[in-house]
């Protein structure tokens, strides 16, 4: 008796005919099984595939018309997705797409998107066929930008077919298309702003917000953040009202889920003055300010942010931003927001410097003098007046009000000045150290000598500063000044230590204050002589390094101050020894060259000085005797 089996056997050995009429007897039965219909389905789907690929078409509405009637098991989602896309071959369109499929898989992807045009044309580009349509033009724009040179007008032109279809949103093919737009954000005449406004920025996948990470770790980051970035700053540069307003909540977004980049709070300082809100802007600003202080456009901004309703600070602000940088190329634009704000107050010395170097840059660049220069050259005073030579002096002079700006949440912190060093091969770049107060010894911190200029300060005279941890835990100085009331060293503290160490060979001494604070002093750098458990009074300062936390000696001097029973105590007790070690029931431990010499033997009491020890090899701290006595 036949069976389904049969039918299976007969199509694996390619003898479809035969496989068909078996599976048409089944069908007929009475009571045919789902393992029947199975059969004759595959049957049917293999006998439309065959004559769609052949282009006969006679007998596809009879196999269509069969393979409907069918009611396939929906647990097999196989053979029904399978039977959807027989039955598709069955129209011309379906043979089309199917067509376009294989013209695909053979890489003519212009062939392929031709055909899914041609049905889109015809009525039958339903969003399956647009879709395909979009992959294709996907791999097209994929092909193109890995040429050189890149045919950019080409990849814009499938950027803009693609946005005229209709296809799932969001889906993979949608963030690949505003992949590829990312890569010409900035090309001429291709806006990111508008193509993501087209694009929908609500439609970026929790896949759009995963930052790259290369083999060597190196972090890049996410589409969705690099395009509302792009975008974002084009809307900063369009002053256009309602593009503005549509990217703010897309950056408000960006930046919750990427505070470390400074970019986006920039953009969205720009964005928000561009709007008008100049005191939400200041926030941001401040924010970039901090983060990238040495940098002139910073203060600029600042500068703009203030203009019209303090513009004494955005005075201050362009002149700390021209103290940032002096470069011509870039400081035309702040030089004439000064030189106005400087001809307000009839400065007109100091205004005629910054018009000067405007007008020598441009005319050594061959570039057109603008029209508000020309203005101002052409006034009466301009020819009348002797400019400065510099104004760097006037920009000091006038620092004040922006520093104020920028770090008044801050508060001063005491400080005394250190020495003046530098590294070998980079004599050039001196570095100035400071010493900052805390809660128990000084922080040392170390900038470039160059940073700030302190006139007139000798190593130890009193300041204060103003600044705070960065992102990587670097502490970053913005401001040093004299200050009125301090004496030279007062931020550090005096601290009773004890000698638990002196190496005669290396000429050095140990000294310990707890188990967080030890050093080694040279003997040169002594005044006196000291013996281990000796007192001893140092003044510290703190450094870090990739080690952690470690101590600079300013100064150790004799005291009679008694150090801490926490690091030096005295001891009576009875002494094990053995194998030449010695160990009170106190835990006091004796050196084998100590028990030699005092003679002392097991159960022997013993007294004398311990002094607080580390042991390396145990990794744990314990006492130590540096003297005992026999009794």
């Amino acid at each position: 008796m036949t069976s389904s089996k049969e039918v299976f056997a007969k199509r694996r050995e390619g003898q479809l005919e035969e496989a068909y009429q078996i599976a048409l007897q089944l069908m007929n039965y009475p009571s045919p099984d789902e393992w029947d219909v199975r059969a004759f389905g595959w049957c049917l789907i293999d006998l439309i595939k065959r004559d769609a690929k052949a282009e006969k078409t006679e007998n596809l509405n009879h196999y269509r018309q069969q393979l409907e009637s069918l009611e396939v098991p929906a647990i097999d989602e196989v053979l029904t997705r399978q039977l959807e896309q027989a039955i598709a071959l069955c129209n011309p369109g379906g043979r089309l797409a199917s067509k376009a499929k294989q013209v695909s898989k053979a890489g003519r992807y212009d062939e392929a998107a031709e055909i899914y045009r041609q049905l889109c044309r015809s009525g039958a580009g339903d969003e399956r066929v647009q879709t395909s349509l979009g992959w294709e033009l996907y791999k097209i724009s994929k092909d193109l930008m890995a040429k050189e040179p890149v045919d950019v007008l080409a990849v814009k032109r499938k950027l803009n077919e693609y946005l005229k279809l209709s296809v799932e949103k969001p889906s993979s093919l949608h963030s690949r298309f505003l992949q590829v737009a990312s890569k010409f954000a900035g090309v001429e005449r291709f806006s990111m702003l508008s193509f993501s406004r087209l694009w929908g920025l609500d439609f970026l996948r929790p896949n759009d917000w995963e930052r790259f990470i290369n083999n060597v770790g190196k972090e890049f980051p996410s589409l969705a953040e690099k395009v509302i970035q792009q975008a974002s700053k084009e809307a900063a540069k369009s002053n256009d009202k309602d593009s503005l307003s549509y990217i703010i909540p897309h950056v408000d977004k960006a930046i919750a889920k990427c505070p470390e980049n400074i970019w986006l709070s920039l953009n969205k300082a720009k964005v928000l003055l561009g709007l008008g809100r100049n005191d939400d802007a200041l926030t941001f600003a401040l924010d970039v300010t901090r983060a990238k202080v040495n940098d002139f456009w910073t203060w600029d901004l600042l500068g703009d942010i203030r203009i019209g309703s303090e513009d004494n600070v955005s005075l201050s602000c362009y002149c700390k931003s021209l103290l940032c940088s002096s470069d011509d190329k870039f400081t035309g634009k702040v030089r004439l927001k000064l030189a106005k704000l400087l001809i307000d107050r009839g400065k007109f010395a100091e205004a005629k410097h910054e018009i000067s170097r405007i007008v020598s840059h441009k005319a050594q660049e061959g570039l057109k003098i603008p029209a508000d220069i020309e203005q101002i050259v052409a006034q009466p005073w301009y020819a009348a007046v002797t400019q400065t030579p510099s104004n760097n002096d006037y920009y000091r002079a006038n620092t004040g009000e922006a520093e104020t700006l920028l770090f008044s949440y801050l508060p001063w912190i005491a400080g005394n000045v250190g020495d003046v060093f530098s590294v070998p091969g980079k004599e050039d770049k001196p570095i100035q150290k400071l010493f900052l107060k805390t809660s128990s010894d000084p922080m040392e911190v170390a900038i470039p000598a160059s940073k700030f200029e302190l006139f007139n300060v000798s190593a130890g005279d009193a300041i204060h500063i103003k600044g705070e941890r960065d992102a990587q835990e670097r502490f970053q100085v913005y401001i040093v000044a004299k200050r009125a009331s301090g004496v030279p060293w007062d931020v550090f503290i005096e601290r009773i230590g004890v000698v638990d160490h002196v190496n005669q060979q290396k000429e050095v001494i140990h000294f310990i204050v707890d188990q967080k604070v030890d050093g080694v002093i040279p003997f040169f750098d002594l005044e006196a002589t000291f013996r281990e458990g000796d007192a001893i009074a140092v003044k510290l300062s703190k450094y870090t390094t990739r080690q952690g936390t470690r101590f600079r000696i300013l100064k150790a001097a004799e005291t009679h101050s008694k150090p801490s029973s926490s690091i030096r105590q005295t001891f009576q007790d009875t002494v094990r020894v053995r194998n030449g070690l010695g160990f009170t029931t106190t835990d006091v431990f004796i050196p084998p060259p100590m028990i030699a010499k005092s003679g002392i033997r097991n159960d022997d009491i013993v007294s004398g000085v311990a002094v607080l020890n580390y042991d390396k090899k145990r990794g744990s701290w314990g006492w130590k005797a540096i003297s005992v006595d026999c009794e």
